[in-house]
């Protein structure tokens, strides 16, 4: 997990400055927590999506300071790593995306093992 954040971020800053937020990835032990029952392995991120003004905060998909651009190019620099199994997101603009509920104002990883 840490390799393919590394490796995006490394790409991302080569072509933007803005900073994109790494959120939930996992608890030691597979330790379930809150509505983040997926996230047991370590093998999942919530990331969130970019935001037109660069602000460091959550935005959702469906709001005027999202930018859907670098969000889609964010998510396609990760889907061109080859750990990347799937991304659950709600803006179904966006290529190679999969809707899943309340991933409106994060994109959700899924990383091969």
């Amino acid at each position: 997990m840490m390799m393919t954040l590394l490796y995006v971020e490394r790409e991302w800053q080569a072509s933007d400055t803005r900073k994109f937020g790494i959120g939930n990835i996992s608890l030691a032990n597979g330790t379930a927590y809150g509505e983040h029952s997926t996230h047991k392995s370590g093998l999942e991120v919530d990331i969130r999506p970019l935001r037109k003004d660069g602000l460091p905060i959550p935005v959702y998909w469906y709001n005027k300071e999202y930018d859907q651009a670098a969000t889609a190019k964010l998510i396609a620099l990760f889907r061109a790593h080859a750990s990347v199994r799937r991304v659950l997101f709600d803006d179904t603009g966006i290529p190679f995306v999969t809707p899943f509920k309340h991933h409106d104002h994060h994109f959700h990883l899924e990383l091969r093992a």
